[in-house]
C-alpha cells in the first residue's frame, strides 16, 4: 500500500486531508464551514462515526496536507 500526499495548510471541502489529532495523523475527508466555525472529517468506514468539530475544539486538530494519490494491492 502506497500512500502520496502534498503538504498544506489547505485543502478544498471534500479532499482526503492528512490530520493530525490528539498527536495521531489520520486521513479523513475534509469539510470546513468557516460561517458556522464548524469542521466535519469523514471516515470513509460507515461503521464509524464522522468526526465534528466547532469552536475551541478546532485547535485540537492540524491539517498538514492533502492525499493526492492512494494505491493498495489486493491479493
Amino acid at each position: 500500500m502506497e500512500e502520496r500526499w502534498k503538504k498544506t495548510d489547505i485543502v478544498e471541502n471534500g479532499a482526503i486531508a492528512v490530520v493530525i489529532i490528539d498527536d495521531e495523523a489520520t486521513l479523513k475527508r475534509f469539510f470546513y464551514y468557516r460561517e458556522q466555525n464548524l469542521v466535519i472529517l469523514k471516515l470513509e468506514n460507515p461503521k464509524y462515526r464522522d468526526i465534528i468539530l466547532t469552536g475551541e475544539q478546532l485547535n485540537q486538530i492540524r491539517v498538514i496536507g492533502r492525499a493526492v494519490a492512494f494505491q493498495s494491492d489486493v491479493i
